[in-house]
């Protein structure tokens, strides 16, 4: 019964993830809006503690006509087996209707913490940014608390994750937003996998939803 519940513990767990989002874009006076996005990560590493990794990324509105584009460089060192610590570039091509593309640039420090319970990785991760991610990136001073898990399926090629992250917003004070994330890896062959996920941005202040399908390629060099 024991072996039973742990293997589906993380079952349960994007259940009840699931059920929180269809409460929340159930609620009166709740404006949703809708974004896909599509990505290629390369992850390689030159030295045994420090890893690489190169993301762009193409996003695109409720209509799918690209809104944004963007391109994000991050470095990690394991300081420790379960403590990385890390910084990101981001350059972003904001396309306008009408007016001309706006460029811009954002930075991203972090430190990780991770821990393999059996089949379970958890992490935690803290993080100062001066970007919400938002469609206009507005700067703004934000710390960034996110806690994960993934699962490891036996003999699977798919691993799922779900995920819940929390943005404060440094000059008030005060939470921004909340990103629930539920989602996974499927290893196509060695070293190539198709991420899949779909994000809930609930904004506290603003009364307004933002649901994200994201599907990125991951190759690990």
């Amino acid at each position: 019964m024991i072996q039973l519940n742990k293997k589906y513990i993380g079952v349960s767990a994007l259940l009840a993830l699931l059920l929180f989002v269809c409460i929340q874009t159930k609620a009166e006076d709740v404006e949703n809006e809708f974004q896909t996005r599509t990505s290629l990560k390369l992850s390689f590493k030159p030295l045994k503690k420090v890893k690489f990794n190169l993301s762009p990324e193409l996003r695109f509105d409720d209509s799918f006509t690209l809104d944004k584009s963007l391109i994000e460089g991050e470095i990690e060192y394991k300081m420790f087996k379960f403590l990385s610590l890390g910084a990101a570039y981001r350059y972003i091509a904001n396309q306008r209707e009408n007016k001309d593309t706006e460029y811009s640039s954002r930075f991203l420090y972090s430190a990780t913490a991770q821990k393999e319970i059996n089949r379970f990785e958890t992490s935690f991760r803290l993080s100062y940014s001066d970007y919400a991610d938002d469609d206009d990136d507005d700067s703004m001073d934000l710390m960034r608390y996110k806690i994960g898990v993934e699962y490891n399926i036996p003999k699977c090629k798919i691993t799922p994750s779900i995920s819940t992250e929390l943005f404060q917003d440094m000059s008030a004070s005060s939470v921004y937003k909340m990103r629930y994330t539920v989602g996974a890896d499927i290893k196509l062959f060695k070293k190539n996998y198709i991420g899949l996920s779909y994000k809930l941005d609930y904004y506290i202040q603003e009364y307004t939803n933002k649901h994200i399908l994201d599907i990125g390629y991951k190759i690990k060099l």
